[in-house]
């Protein structure tokens, strides 16, 4: 009985080192995993992630050039306009079966939101919170954002004094954006 308890406590320090050694030696399972986790949610995105994963997740649609000229006078702020790239996402498998566009995950898509809002302009303030909260109908990770204050979002807070080559200029429009 005590050899066969031993063989088993040997195989899951075995199981559990290994496990260890493909998160801490760089490697593809190591890195698959943890890119995973954070489009799950388990693990969070840094600013820097969080603004190379918007930059490749919306390069597939949209050239750089058009992203960073958005502006609020164009369409909603940032926040709505992730809310519609999922329903677009959707909409596009569902009517085209040979495209098969990824779609975003609540935290990719939270974390999408706050890297163009910090980049480019958060102007969630220029429309009326009930008009925004019908847009994101029931988006619960996009109303738990829009009800988040700007200063406790964490890659926004983060990336807040960057600004994004070559982005929109607003000139004066927006009480509360932090370009002005």
């Amino acid at each position: 009985m005590m050899r066969k308890g031993r063989i088993i406590t040997t195989a899951l320090i075995a199981i559990v080192l290994s496990a260890g050694l493909v998160f801490v030696i760089p490697n593809s399972l190591g890195t698959a995993i943890v890119k995973e986790a954070k489009a799950m949610g388990y693990v969070a995105y840094t600013p820097e992630e969080a603004t190379a994963l918007a930059y490749e997740r919306c390069s597939t649609c949209h050239s750089e050039e058009k992203m960073l000229k958005y502006c609020s006078r164009c369409g909603p702020p940032f926040i709505v306009v992730a809310h519609f790239m999922k329903k677009y996402t959707e909409i596009t498998n569902a009517q085209n079966k040979h495209i098969n566009l990824k779609q975003f995950s609540d935290a990719e898509i939270v974390a999408i939101a706050q890297a163009w809002n910090a980049l480019i302009g958060n102007w969630e303030s220029d429309w009326p919170e009930k008009d925004l909260r019908k847009l994101l109908d029931h988006d619960e990770a996009l109303i738990e954002l829009l009800a988040t204050p700007i200063e406790k979002r964490p890659i926004e807070a983060a990336l807040m004094h960057k600004r994004a080559p070559g982005s929109y200029e607003r000139h004066g429009l927006g009480a509360s954006d932090k370009h002005l």
